[in-house]
């Protein structure tokens, strides 16, 4: 509708990567931006080449759906978390196998520590189990023979009964937090060295399915099938910086480090769409005004729910991707980084 949004697709030069045949679960991209990770229900990791689009190669071994990856700062080492019940820790350049952490349960989420010295891991809400959060010890020279006792949390957390599946979790600054994002809509702060609950926020009024930083890990951003999502101060929580209001279920977001501008994503899959027509118009990629609130424009491509989104650290990108199996990765064209930022002139 609108000029805005035929010029939205001008200026984009979408990559289109095909990960496998299933859903892709998460992307990340590394430090530098010249990389991209992505998990997915085919049980496997790839990297990619941002510039090329070139698949560099893939992280082979669980047996289960991966849904979960982190990527150290120096791109040496990666985690990946499993339906398979494990952690597997991955020789970023080499693909080696280093070590592998068995849990008892599918695991949700895993994520390096700022300084990559831990990592925590968050297990499934499955069989009346709550999840289990746990943090532990990781170094450099971690390998199979010589990490007994890396192979044991340093502290570990049963959730309550009846907590609910915990979809996403961040580091808190200075790694003195954890923050995680819960289907009962709430953001809980833990505290990381005893898991001692501090503070549970009311963020939204459904399923909070995402919680993302910006690059400088000054502000986040939730996502939520309760048709919003929320920017945060991690420094105060007693209420969001900003609401953007996108009147469907969102499943991702993400927050430009260039522009002042954020991106939603969402959409249901067709078994839970079964009276509303299924149009592509749901998978659209929405750009906001971070500042102003207000939609500027979208980007089609994908036929299925968005679950994943993040911009390249230079903010010259983004990549989306989602139930259709594929990673779209968009360059923007110099036209989009030279508009203003007046809300009235700005149509991305």
């Amino acid at each position: 509708s609108g000029p805005g949004r035929k010029a939205v697709k001008k200026e984009m030069r979408p990559l289109l990567l095909k990960g496998g045949e299933r859903p892709v679960t998460q992307l990340v991209f590394n430090t530098d931006g010249d990389l991209l990770f992505s998990s997915s229900k085919d049980n496997g990791v790839t990297v990619w080449q941002t510039e090329s689009g070139e698949r560099i190669g893939t992280y082979d071994g669980h047996t289960g759906a991966v849904w979960t990856i982190s990527v150290d700062h120096k791109s040496t080492r990666l985690l990946s978390g499993s339906a398979d019940s494990s952690v597997r820790l991955w020789d970023v350049e080499t693909g080696k196998h280093l070590n592998t952490w068995q849990h008892e349960r599918p695991v949700r989420v895993v994520e390096f520590s700022q300084g990559d010295k831990q990592f925590l891991t968050i297990t499934d809400d499955v069989m009346g189990h709550p999840p289990l959060i746990q943090i532990f010890n990781v170094s450099l020279t971690d390998t199979r023979e010589n990490n007994v006792k890396n192979q044991v949390p340093i502290v570990s957390l049963n959730t309550p009964q009846g907590h609910g599946k915990i979809y996403s979790a961040l580091w808190g600054p200075k790694n003195e937090t954890i923050l995680t994002a819960c289907a009962d809509g709430t953001i809980k702060v833990y505290d990381s060295e005893t898991l001692t609950l501090l503070k549970t926020v009311r963020a939204h009024n459904k399923d909070c399915l995402y919680i993302q930083y910006d690059k400088w890990r000054t502000t986040f951003i939730t996502a939520s099938k309760d048709g919003t999502a929320k920017l945060w101060d991690p420094k105060d929580l007693e209420k969001p910086v900003h609401v953007y209001e996108v009147g469907r279920a969102m499943n991702a977001a993400a927050i430009s480090p260039l522009m002042d501008h954020i991106i939603v994503g969402g959409g249901e899959s067709a078994v839970e769409v079964t009276l509303t027509q299924a149009n592509t118009e749901q998978f659209k990629v929405r750009f906001f005004h971070s500042i102003f609130e207000e939609e500027l424009g979208g980007v089609l491509g994908h036929f299925g729910p968005v679950y994943c989104l993040c911009f390249s650290p230079d903010g010259r990108s983004f990549a989306s991707a989602g139930e259709d199996g594929f990673v779209r990765l968009h360059y923007m064209d110099e036209a989009y980084f030279q508009r203003t930022d007046d809300i009235s002139t700005v149509s991305v």
